[in-house]
């Protein structure tokens, strides 16, 4: 059993307008969004595997709304793991200027290839 998550949508960073129109571009019709704004917190999905809930939060995130993650459910898990979980700051990370990806400072891009702190592209080097 895996665990399972929810995304709660707690109001607007943006005007009302914005976000349905935002919204709007998402599949959302206007009825959906007024429930929605009216109604926070609410709901928006429920039991996601974390990636397609993070995926989805980051949509409406996008469109202007604030939302959270929640762990929904219980999991089994059949064996611990007692090695210790590195976790990188955000100064670990940076973002091409090429393609927008974010990712753990490299030399290079793991997207597109572009040369990070150079400004010079070479996708060949990724293929060494």
């Amino acid at each position: 059993m895996t665990k399972k998550y929810r995304v709660l949508f707690h109001g607007l960073i943006c005007s009302q307008e914005e976000f349905k129109v935002q919204m709007a571009r998402l599949g959302a019709s206007g009825e959906v969004v007024d429930i929605m704004i009216e109604k926070a917190p609410v709901v928006l999905k429920n039991d996601m595997a974390l990636g397609d809930a993070r995926r989805y939060a980051d949509a409406v995130q996008g469109a202007g709304g604030r939302v959270v993650i929640q762990e929904n459910g219980r999991f089994v898990e059949s064996r611990r793991l007692n090695r210790p979980i590195s976790i990188l700051s955000f100064r670990d990370f940076t973002m091409c200027p090429e393609c927008g990806s974010k990712q753990p400072k490299a030399e290079f891009c793991c997207k597109c290839g572009f040369r990070l702190g150079k400004g010079v592209k070479d996708r060949g080097a990724l293929n060494d």
